[in-house]
């Protein structure tokens, strides 16, 4: 049998289902994406019981919103920004502090460096225990890819206010590995 061409992409056919109605075409793609949005809630929650609550909350909206999905890009993509969304939402919803500081700092591109001698799941525990501020600012800037003028509109704080959390999240950083690990990093 030869493959078709021209195919709708699998995600724009059940999105289409699904936006009309085919709840079986929803469950396919929930359990498509489920493991990869719930990871990312978790990361921005820091917590099992808030990552269930945004990640809950995500699957709604994205349910509602399923007919803007154009298919121009990546449905996964598409669902990404959806589930960022709704766990900033959720973090300004507990009042996450967003702290500036004013002094001139200096963040070096390679301002991580050293954390290579770490297990990933050290990284990922240390950051989801982080205040909400720096949790949520070091997920945007370092996972996510945004840049700093980004995330202050994201946060609706400035751009020197994103620098301010993604440094003092480093130092935070900093401190614990060096607190566990009894070494400098």
């Amino acid at each position: 049998m030869e493959p078709l061409r021209n195919a709708p992409p699998l995600f724009e056919v059940l999105t289409q289902k699904a936006a009309n109605g085919d709840n079986r075409a929803f469950q396919q793609l929930y359990d498509l994406i489920a493991g990869r949005m719930y990871s990312l809630c978790l990361r921005y929650a820091g917590n099992s019981n808030d990552a269930n609550d945004c990640f809950q909350e995500g699957f709604v909206k994205l349910y509602r919103h399923l007919s803007g999905f154009r298919g121009e890009g990546s449905f996964e993509g598409w669902a990404r920004r959806i589930f960022v969304g709704t766990c900033i939402d959720f973090i300004k919803k507990k009042k996450a502090v967003f702290t500036v500081i004013s002094d001139d700092m200096d963040i070096a591109a390679d301002g991580l460096n050293g954390y290579d001698k770490l297990t990933n799941d050290d990284l990922m525990k240390t950051i989801s225990a982080m205040p909400d501020g720096y949790r949520t600012v070091i997920n945007l800037y370092l996972v996510e890819g945004y840049n700093h003028k980004e995330i202050g509109e994201l946060l609706n704080i400035s751009e020197e206010g994103s620098r301010s959390q993604l440094f003092r999240a480093r130092v935070y950083l900093q401190k614990q590995f060096k607190e566990a690990h009894g070494e400098q990093i």
